[in-house]
């Protein structure tokens, strides 16, 4: 008489090799989700400098950190402050944005050039302490 299957040690073997793949995975998948999230800092960030910007050629006196994108916003959990540096002139100027995103703090840095009309904005990295 011929049994057919799997004995109980294959199959705690089996479930315990899963177990360890599903270990390793747990990890650089927190890490990518976090990187996603602190992805919503440069979007706020380049609409800060870019409603900066509107702002600018109309009124060069405005506070750059009184408008309305370059505030804290309700519709986000991530970004715990903001920083917002403006030369005297509407030439140059950068926000620089940092967000908790779990345990860690990121931050994102926008410039505006004037000669080149054009805003860059850096990738979301982790701050040092």
């Amino acid at each position: 008489m011929s049994k057919s299957g799997f004995t109980l040690i294959e199959l705690m073997i089996v479930i315990a090799i899963l177990a360890i793949l599903a270990g390793m995975a747990v990890i650089p998948f927190t890490y990518y989700q976090r990187k996603a999230k602190a992805k919503e800092l440069v979007n706020f960030a380049r609409a800060c400098i870019q409603e900066a910007i509107t702002e600018c050629m109309t009124d060069n006196s405005t506070d750059p950190s009184t408008l309305n994108s370059c505030q804290n916003p309700n519709n986000t959990r991530y970004i715990t402050n903001i920083q917002f540096t403006k030369t005297p002139t509407c030439a140059d100027f950068s926000a620089t944005i940092q967000g908790d995103v779990g345990e860690e703090t990121y931050q994102v840095t926008c410039t505006y050039n004037a000669a080149t009309d054009d805003v860059v904005c850096s990738a979301p990295h982790r701050k040092s302490s």
